[in-house]
């Protein structure tokens, strides 16, 4: 995981602070659901990440660059459901830190849903001693993925941890009834997002499709951290596409700049995106 760390070291309605840019922790009401948003930290992409610079000509406005590490919760009937869970404590991961101050403990999530296995979404589910933080908690993983990383030692620590807790699922598959994954493929091979549907309402958690602002504005600007460069472009493309010709839906994405969820809108060029707040 250190290599890993390395490497990458209608609307809806709210009832977020003032200014969710601001806060560590944003809660949001989707249709019947609550969703909390929480952020560990923010950053800025280098530019010596993006492997296509001539992409970059035009797009280097204030902020082009700015990204964060997100997590997100579902609190959806009797499920509190978490898609990811960051970094690891031991490497500046506050996963348990937000938990508490949205008023929840990691005994609380009975579900678990992983975007992919790198190291800044996966190493917050071992604590300390490298045992299961969520011991209440059923963890979903795209098989692909898992077989993917079954070569990968600190991988294969939270496979090994986790052992009776995973499930192992296939593209479109039902994680609950409010949550349905859908294959995102290519950053990593099976790197997936989820959809939150409520009353007329949905999210997009997209995981990793993208890294830093700029590729809404450009999607085909394009990251060191991808697989495959030319696979994730088109998973890009494609569902940025989608998503912003559908009404009354969200995105929520790990690196974008908290708190992580806004409304995407097709632009002359590429896209916007506005924050929630």
């Amino acid at each position: 995981m250190k290599k890993l760390l390395a490497a990458l070291c209608c609307a809806i309605a709210f009832c977020a602070p003032a200014n969710a840019q601001e806060a560590n922790v944003s809660k949001y009401k989707i249709g019947d659901y609550e969703f909390i948003s929480l952020n560990n930290n923010t950053g800025a992409v280098s530019e010596s990440l993006i492997i296509n610079k001539d992409a970059l000509e035009g797009y280097k406005t204030e902020g082009w660059n700015s990204n964060s590490l997100n997590y997100f919760v579902l609190k959806a009937g009797g499920d509190i459901i978490l898609f990811d869970a960051g970094l690891p404590l031991t490497h500046g991961g506050k996963i348990a830190q937000r938990l508490q101050e949205a008023g929840l403990k990691p005994g609380d999530i009975n579900i678990i849903a992983i975007t992919h296995m790198h190291g800044d979404h996966i190493g917050g589910l071992l604590d300390a001693q490298g045992q299961p933080l969520f011991t209440n908690a059923k963890v979903f993983i795209a098989k692909e993925e898992a077989a993917h990383w079954q070569n990968n030692q600190d991988a294969n620590a939270v496979l090994e941890a986790y052992k009776n807790q995973i499930t192992l699922f296939k593209k479109n598959a039902k994680i609950t009834g409010a949550v349905k994954s859908a294959p995102l493929f290519g950053h990593t091979p099976g790197h997936s997002g989820f959809i939150i549907k409520s009353n007329g309402q949905q999210v997009y958690v997209l995981g990793d499709v993208t890294h830093l602002t700029a590729q809404f504005a450009n999607p085909e600007i394009s990251v060191s951290y991808d697989v495959d460069p030319k696979a994730a472009l088109k998973t890009r493309k494609n569902i940025l596409a989608k998503v912003a010709r559908q009404k009354n839906t969200h995105i929520a994405g790990m690196h974008i700049y908290k708190p992580g969820l806004g409304k995407l809108a097709k632009a002359e060029k590429g896209y916007t995106f506005t924050p929630a707040n």
